[in-house]
């Protein structure tokens, strides 16, 4: 039996900044992520096949979005950054696009992304304790850097 020595597992280093140009012009640390659950990234469609009558395969790569999901506690500091993204669309009938950077000390990795903010859940649910929040995110993820 044998141990990866070289590099952990935890997500618990990880750091994510967000921007939202003409309402947060500089980039913010999120904090205050929910126990299970910070963010994560949805698959992506990298390309397209089709089959002709003639039985034969072609392929070819497509750009795509994917989804990006950062669940946050409902006492999360970073939770009025979100609000004020969302009052702001919400009073302006306009959407803002956000630039992302995500870096993940342990495996060695920085990605960068664009996006748009496509969903959000309104307030808390009130349970035994209240329910975290989640905001989802269309993002195009730049090719990953090693750091």
């Amino acid at each position: 039996m044998q141990t990866n020595k070289g590099k952990t597992l935890t997500s618990a280093n990880s750091i994510l900044l967000i921007q939202v140009p003409r309402i947060f012009d500089q980039f913010i640390k999120i904090e205050g992520y929910a126990a299970d659950n910070a963010f994560d990234l949805g698959d992506g469609a990298i390309g397209e096949t089709r089959m002709g009558v003639d039985g034969k395969q072609s392929g070819g790569f497509t750009p795509y979005e994917v989804d990006f999901n950062i669940t946050i506690e409902p006492n999360s500091p970073s939770r009025s950054l979100f609000l004020t993204w969302v009052n702001t669309m919400k009073r302006d009938q306009e959407t803002y696009y956000c630039n992302l950077s995500c870096e993940l000390p342990s495996i060695k990795e920085r990605y960068s992304a664009s996006g748009f903010l496509v969903g959000h859940k309104e307030s808390s649910s009130a349970k035994k304790l209240l329910e975290p929040l989640q905001y989802t995110l269309k993002i195009v993820v730049q090719p990953v850097e090693a750091i």
